[in-house]
């Protein structure tokens, strides 16, 4: 026999066995079970290795039509429904929007985990502002209308009341019997927008009222489970108080914090706001409402108010500032490039009754 045309039988013959091995191989329940034993942990790994990991980055634009028939479907990047927000209005050109009185939240839930991600948020809407998840905050930037470094002693311009505020460990201690006064100051800070920015260590975990600074009118204050910023009498005598409350655990004693707290009034909406360690906890509006300036004639003092249900704060003082105004008022552009983990909450707020059109974030990894 010629050799080629047995090369070729035996060549043909393999193929076919090949062919019939094959067809045997699949439809073998044993080779599927082997297959997908190894394929599902390998494509587990795969999925896991790319939302931990973009080795190529990421650089994605999302955004948010605001009016629009899905605005506030939950996906990556949507608007929270508020009780601020009007319903669906389109404009002559068929773009859409929505008009904001006061405040709502744009909520960012990326499919994937980010780190070191810089995120660009913008917003479309005369008035409207946006105000940072967190802030990179320097309070040597402002120049603030006063000032108390606390950790040289007792400022010369506060009053000692008992000798039991002194200073110890590069800051000044307060024993739960002690309360600093700034004389003639009953008038001050209550008339207008105003920022205060303190640094403080609590030390008692067991007693609620603890006041770190205030007026008689508004107050921050320690307590066992939250730290409070609280306003009022608001307008008259016979105005409520607003507050946010900051919840708190046993393990925030006996550890430096810083606060700021801001009082924003206006004629249409105004708000109050708190900060605290630079992260944002709440915003709540007040609308019209003002402090009523004739609400007492106290000065304001420091670990102790004149309110009978205030307790002497026990801990310390470093710096503890205020100025007549809103230093953080929001821009409409803000950029987010610390560490970042999902999801990111953005308030975006207006004083008045303005068309909210369009919300953009871009995020961009290396």
């Amino acid at each position: 026999m010629d050799l080629s045309i047995l090369k070729k039988k035996v060549k043909d013959t393999l193929k076919s066995i090949n062919k019939q091995n094959t067809k045997k191989m699949l439809k073998s329940p044993i080779f599927w079970a082997r297959f997908l034993g190894y394929a599902i942990p390998l494509i587990f790994l795969l999925y896991v290795l790319y939302i931990n990991y973009i080795p190529f980055g990421y650089n994605k634009t999302f955004i948010i039509d605001v009016g629009s028939d899905n605005d506030t479907t939950v996906s990556e990047f949507y608007l929270e429904p508020s009780q601020d927000l009007s319903e669906h209005k389109t404009n002559p050109d068929g773009t859409t929007y929505r008009e904001l009185a006061g405040m709502t939240t744009a909520v960012f839930k990326p499919n994937v985990v980010l780190e070191d991600a810089e995120i660009t948020v913008e917003v479309e809407g005369e008035g409207v502002s946006l105000i940072s998840p967190y802030l990179d905050f320097d309070p040597n930037s402002i120049e603030w209308d006063k000032s108390w470094d606390f950790n040289k002693g007792i400022p010369i311009d506060l009053i000692n009341n008992s000798d039991k505020a002194f200073l110890f460990d590069g800051a000044t201690y307060f024993d739960g019997t002690a309360r600093l006064e700034l004389a003639s100051s009953s008038d001050m800070f209550e008339n207008e927008a105003f920022t205060v920015y303190a640094e403080w260590m609590p030390t008692d975990d067991s007693g609620d009222g603890q006041q770190i600074i205030g007026h008689y009118n508004w107050r921050i204050i320690q307590n066992k489970e939250t730290v409070d910023f609280r306003i009022g009498k608001m307008n008259d005598k016979e105005g409520g108080t607003y507050s946010i409350k900051y919840p708190i655990t046993k393990d925030f004693f006996n550890k430096k914090h810083t606060a700021i707290v801001i009082y924003s009034p206006s004629e249409i909406n105004g708000y109050i706001e708190l900060f605290i360690d630079n992260k944002f906890i709440k915003l709540v509006c007040i609308g019209p409402d003002k402090i009523w300036s004739d609400y007492g004639n106290k000065n304001i003092t420091f670990g102790k108010s004149y309110h009978g249900s205030s307790q002497y704060f026990k801990g310390s003082l470093y710096k503890i500032n205020i100025i007549k105004n809103n230093i953080l008022l929001s821009k409409q552009k803000i950029n987010l490039e610390t560490k970042y983990n999902g999801p990111l909450n953005v308030i975006l707020l207006s004083t008045t009754t303005t068309a909210l059109n369009k919300i953009k974030l871009n995020v961009f990894q290396k």
